[in-house]
């Protein structure tokens, strides 16, 4: 039993299919992610390593160069960019696209490691990081008080920070601007000299006694205790009193040679909100997580703690990507939808009849909901190229529907009943509807499979119009014969209209 048979002598069965399609379709648009663009992965990789206090020459010769020796031997490797700064190396490596970064960022590291030897040993381990656009910040916000900045930035670190972090979905926030205290030896050169003290020993006096270790563990009874031996400096006056050396019997204390002072570090970022002095919270969302939901769960969270917080502290967003996202895929929504409703009437304004009219409606939105079924399937979001192949299939979408039913209006016309007009009449032109569909879906397939940044780009776009295609072809051999055969009429004379009918059967 062909499909257009079976949809007419089993309405029913065809009712609950599209029922289905359309429980699904709304269940999967409910839980369908919204992204600005789809998930990009960039064969990009860093290689980051700090040699404190060295100049751009040294870190170059020492420590670029023989890792840019290192990342060239792995595979794939596209092209090698390094900078090298006052105390920083850092070297970029482009792979070709398709290769897996993770396996790339791996052998990286083993190559690094092989040549370690080479390296000074002063420097801190080099870091391999991947390039991920999910470390960019979803949200950020400007936070401003009527306090000092060094309380301020301590208030957004103790009680702002951790709280945001808690969301779920966010990675981490990061915190800038501000003041952040520092204490400082500021040593007299002079009188050091004249001690014969080197400054190495005043460093390590103050590293070393600066320190809580660990003193082992008690047991007493059935419990376990575990000790520590508390050595961190309190106050200042503790730093003042440390003993550097004893040199014939007499100690020199810190404050001999030098000067505490409690202040605060250099500012090497500052931030301004509003015109006001103030600190950024920037929040950066997990991979994979929803843009849409996180932002909403961080402004959620952000409006709970102004209750709780200070008057004085204000919170104002800088840059919100939800915002943006949301408004843009909804704004191509908005053009899908008004496509549909126009192609809607421009169909009631040429049929002048309301029964093909709303048979050919009702096919639209089924053929996008089996789209976001689909998409929901493939782990694709809903992004700007998701829905711009939504917006760009639904003119094509009405093209079969329109076919079948000017065909079954010219069997009923010839004056057979509307049930043999709707199997007869969908039949005829069913071979036909579907070359035409398939050879639309061979265009726009291919691209479902290119590589690249291209068919990274462009693979979301060509799943929505292929499917939301094959979709309204079903929609055209199933519903649009199961309508015709109960509502569709023709008058006496052989016209469409929903009086007189004609061939009832």
């Amino acid at each position: 039993m062909r499909i257009p048979e079976f949809s007419v002598h089993r309405p029913v069965t065809v009712l609950m299919f599209i029922l289905i399609i359309v429980v699904l379709g709304a269940i999967s648009l409910i839980r369908l992610p919204i992204e600005l663009m789809p998930d990009l992965t960039y064969p990009v990789a860093a290689v980051i390593t700090s040699y404190e206090s060295a100049a751009s020459e040294d870190v170059e010769n020492r420590i670029t160069k023989v890792i840019e020796t290192a990342v060239s031997q792995v595979k794939n490797v596209k092209t090698v960019n390094s900078t090298s700064l006052e105390g920083l190396s850092l070297v970029l490596v482009e792979f070709e696209w398709g290769t897996n970064i993770d396996f790339a960022a791996q052998d990286m590291r083993d190559g690094i490691g092989m040549l370690k030897k080479f390296l000074p040993s002063e420097i801190d381990d080099p870091i391999v990081v991947k390039f991920d656009p999910a470390m960019f910040p979803v949200i950020a916000y400007g936070i401003t008080g009527q306090r000092d900045l060094r309380d301020l930035r301590t208030l957004v670190k103790d009680e702002i920070k951790d709280r945001i972090e808690m969301v779920d979905g966010v990675a981490n926030a990061f915190i800038m601007g501000g003041r952040e205290r520092e204490i400082q030896v500021l040593i007299d050169r002079t009188r050091l000299e004249s001690l014969g003290i080197p400054i190495q020993q005043v460093v390590a006096k103050l590293r070393y006694e600066n320190l809580n270790l660990s003193g082992g563990h008690v047991i007493h009874g059935h419990t376990e205790y575990l000790l520590r031996a508390i050595g961190e400096f309190e106050n200042l006056d503790q730093i003042r009193d440390t003993i550097v050396s004893v040199p014939n019997g007499a100690p020199v204390y810190i404050k001999d040679i030098a000067a505490v002072k409690d202040t605060y570090k250099e500012i090497r970022c500052d931030s301004h909100v509003n015109r006001e002095n103030g600190t950024m919270l920037l929040i950066v969302k997990e991979s994979g997580a929803n843009t849409a939901q996180v932002v909403s769960a961080v402004k959620k969270q952000a409006r709970a703690l102004k209750e709780e917080l200070p008057p004085d502290i204000k919170f104002h967003i800088v840059l919100d990507q939800g915002d943006i996202t949301e408004r843009i895929v909804a704004s191509t929504g908005q053009d899908a939808l008004w496509g549909g409703l126009i192609a809607v009437l421009l169909i009631l304004l040429v049929l002048r009849n309301w029964r093909p009219t709303i048979t050919i409606a009702l096919s639209i939105p089924l053929s996008i909901l089996a789209t976001f079924v689909v998409i929901y399937a493939f782990n694709f979001t809903l992004n700007v190229m998701t829905m711009s192949g939504i917006a760009l299939g639904v003119g094509m979408l009405v093209s079969n529907a329109i076919i079948v039913i000017e065909n079954i209006f010219r069997y009923m016309e010839e004056g057979k009943d509307r049930f043999r007009a709707a199997i007869g009449g969908t039949s005829e032109v069913g071979m036909a509807i579907a070359a035409s569909t398939f050879t639309t879906i061979a265009v726009f397939l291919p691209m479902f499979f290119a590589t690249g940044i291209a068919g990274k780009l462009s693979r979301g776009l060509a799943l929505t119009v292929a499917v939301s295609l094959f979709a309204s072809l079903f929609v055209a051999l199933s519903l649009v014969p199961m309508m015709a055969s109960k509502i569709f009429r023709v008058k006496a004379g052989g016209g469409k209209d929903g009086q007189g009918e004609k061939g009832e059967g």
